[in-house]
Formats: C-alpha cells, sequence, structure tokens
C-alpha cells in the first residue's frame, strides 16, 4: 500500500511539474488536458488491481477453505517453499494417546501409574494429562505434588512426599544420571521399534519402571506425504522421539529427512540448517514444543487444536490451518497467485507503455496522435477490467 500512495505522490508531481510548465508556455488548456492526460494514463490504478486485489481475492478463496491468513507477503514466499518440516506425534498420528504397557521395577502397576500421575498432575503435555486422566478413571490414590516443572519435549519434574519424581523421555532422565535397568533398556527398545512412546518414571536416580503410550498412525498423513513429493517439495521430519522409533517411522511414511531426539529448541536449529542451505522452508506444528521451529521458518503453518494449540495471537504465526491436507490447498493459491500476479505486473507495465507516450506528445503543438484526458481514462478502464478479469482467477 505504501508503494501505491508512492506512486501517486510521484505521478502527481510529474503530471504537476509539466503542467506547470506548459501554463506559462501554452496557456491554461494546454496545461489543463496535458497534465490530466499525464495524470490518469501515468496512475498506479492497474497496478491497484495488479496486485492488492489479487490477494485480497486470494485471502477470500482459502478463508473458504477454512483457512486464515495472517500474512500477505506469506502467499508470495510460499510458492517457493522446497522443504516442508513438521512433527510426528498429533500430524503423522492421529492425536489420541492411549497407555499401552506399564512395565514397572520392584512395584506394582498401580503404583507405577499412580507416581507418575502424581507427578503429572498439573502438566499441560497431552501425554501427561493422559497419564493423569487414566490413574484418575482408575481411582488410584494421587499424593500431592510441589515444585513442579515441566520441560517441553522431556518430560516433568515435581517433589512427591518429599522425593523428587521426574517422568520424561530417557535421554533426558539420563542428563540426571539416573540409574536404568538392562531389563528396561531392553524394553524401552522393544516398544520403540512398535512405535510406541515410552517414558520412564524415577525417584532420585533411580527409574521405577515404564510407562509406553500409543498414538494411532493418521492414514490420511500417508496420502498427504504422497502429495508432497509428487510436488517436488523434500519433507523433513522433527521429533522428540528416540531414534530406535526411526525404523517404525520409515516403515509407515515416506520421509526424506528424519531427526529424532530434539528438544523444542533443536527443531528450530534443523530449520535454520535447512534455510543455511538455501532451502526455503514451511513448517507445520500443533502446539507450544513445535513454535520454535515455526517462528524459524520461512512460513508457518499452525494446525488449529482447541486443546493442543498455541495462541496465535502471541506467535503471531502465518497461516492457521484445520487440518494437514490444508497446506497443499494454500500452496496451490500461492502458486495461482504467482502466476497472475506476473501476469498483472505485465499488463500494468503495457498499459504505460501504450498511454504514457501520447500523453505526454499532447505537450508538442501538432501531437503526431490527437490525444484527450478521456482516451487516458478509457484506456486505463480497459486494461484495468483487463487485470481484473485475470485476477478473478484466484477467487
Amino acid at each position: 500500500m505504501k508503494q501505491i500512495i508512492s506512486l501517486f505522490v510521484l505521478d502527481a508531481l510529474i503530471s504537476g511539474a509539466v503542467a506547470a510548465w506548459l501554463y506559462f508556455a501554452r496557456g491554461e488548456y494546454a496545461a489543463l488536458i496535458t497534465g490530466l492526460s499525464i495524470f490518469i494514463a501515468l496512475s498506479p490504478i492497474c497496478l491497484i488491481f495488479a496486485s492488492p486485489f489479487t490477494l485480497y481475492l486470494a485471502k477470500r478463496k482459502i478463508a473458504k477453505l477454512g483457512v486464515k491468513c495472517n500474512n500477505f507477503n506469506a502467499l508470495k514466499i510460499l510458492k517457493d517453499v522446497n522443504v516442508l518440516a513438521l512433527p510426528y506425534n498429533r500430524v503423522l498420528t492421529g492425536g489420541e494417546f492411549y497407555i499401552t504397557d506399564l512395565v514397572p521395577e520392584g512395584l506394582n502397576q498401580p503404583t507405577l501409574l499412580a507416581m507418575a500421575a502424581g507427578a503429572e498432575t498439573d502438566a499441560e503435555n497431552v501425554l501427561g494429562k493422559v497419564i493423569y486422566d487414566t490413574a484418575t478413571l482408575r481411582s488410584l490414590r494421587l499424593q500431592p505434588s510441589t515444585n513442579f516443572k515441566e520441560l517441553p519435549g522431556r518430560g516433568v519434574e515435581a517433589t512427591v512426599s518429599g522425593v523428587t519424581m521426574r517422568v520424561g523421555n530417557p535421554a533426558w532422565l539420563e542428563s540426571f544420571n539416573v540409574s536404568i535397568s538392562a531389563n528396561l533398556r531392553t524394553k524401552i527398545d522393544q516398544l520403540l521399534v512398535k512405535g510406541k512412546t515410552v517414558l520412564v518414571v524415577a525417584t532420585g536416580r533411580a527409574a521405577r519402571g515404564l510407562i509406553a503410550l500409543k498414538d494411532d498412525i493418521n492414514d490420511a498423513a500417508i496420502n498427504f506425504l504422497g502429495s508432497v513429493k509428487a510436488a517436488n517439495i523434500e519433507t523433513l521430519l522433527l521429533t522428540a522421539q528416540p531414534k530406535k522409533m526411526t525404523s517404525f517411522i520409515t516403515k509407515n511414511f515416506a520421509l526424506d529427512n528424519i531427526r529424532t531426539n530434539l528438544t523444542p529448541e533443536g527443531k528450530a536449529r534443523e530449520v535454520q540448517i535447512f534455510r543455511a542451505k538455501g532451502k526455503v522452508v514451511a513448517a507445520i506444528g500443533t502446539d507450544a514444543h513445535d513454535l520454535p521451529a515455526l517462528k524459524n521458518a520461512d512460513v508457518s503453518f499452525l494446525i488449529r487444536n482447541e486443546e493442543l494449540g498455541i495462541r496465535n495471537d502471541d506467535a503471531k504465526l502465518d497461516f492457521e490451518i484445520p487440518k494437514l491436507e490444508s497446506f497443499l490447498a494454500v500452496k496451490a493459491t500461492a502458486l495461482n497467485v504467482s502466476k497472475t500476479l506476473k501476469i498483472n505486473r505485465i499488463l500494468a507495465l503495457l498499459s504505460w507503455i501504450i498511454l504514457v507516450p501520447p500523453a505526454i506528445m499532447t505537450a508538442l503543438e501538432n501531437p503526431p496522435i490527437p490525444w484527450h484526458p478521456l482516451a487516458a481514462v478509457v484506456g486505463v478502464v480497459i486494461f484495468s477490467a483487463i487485470i481484473l478479469a485475470n485476477s478473478l482467477r484466484t477467487s
């Protein structure tokens, strides 16, 4: 919009200067005719239809798909995206976690679940909520917790009955020198190759058992990745899951790159690495774990989810989409917009090439082409109509 205003000001200055010169050189009538002719012919009216109007129509089109566009310029960048970064859980999977295995060590299953649920009482992450809700449904007695801390992508820590308790991924627990027995390590590997998310429950530096959760594969995601590959877009999976789960993921999903054991900050770093290679990266996410990656991508997509979603008012992400497949629809719209804008700009430039020279020549006493401000008006209307018709292809 600032560019359009600047062009109007420049147009007024040029036509005004010519009119002022003609006023003293040839009189009031010549100044009026030539000044108006140049002002109308040189006006950026065609450019208004060429760009802002086209983007407005594109925004309306994607709104019909349930997509909210928060950044017009992102549509222009999206056409060049050649890498799509996305998380594993709740995107390639359905998002409905449930507990499949309780593997205690030195205690029974209800006690293990109750211990973990006590630590997860105030958890915001989906795994913690599932553990807490499951324990509540089983009417297990939970001990009150204090000093609660939650580390996205790693786990939670709390003081339960005066003891420091941690529930999280094995790598995070090992960073505290938690002792995980050989039996539990073997069980962890067995669960991971089945595609299950494994959390270690520990008190102090002793692992007390494992809790495995499953999130079923999203069949629509398999078809989506096939369409992404057909569009020559490279895929980059960013997940906090251990490397042991890679075989399960690659068995079920066609992915070009997989990065495991990532914290939210690690996801952002991987996005930055691909951008440093000259790639144009779009990122899709669902919650706060994905936010650093989303903010570091060239174009960001938030899959709306009232329970797990993040507040986009704070995040200021480019697009809000209702489902994973919406990405391809927005990408197709971006490509269409790019083609339309290119044609529109050529038409707008052509209008100046055709209309401005005759308007300038009216400054001559005997112009080779008879010209009048109304002719400039008609010319601008014709080109604007052509540009408008071309722009409507994006609606």
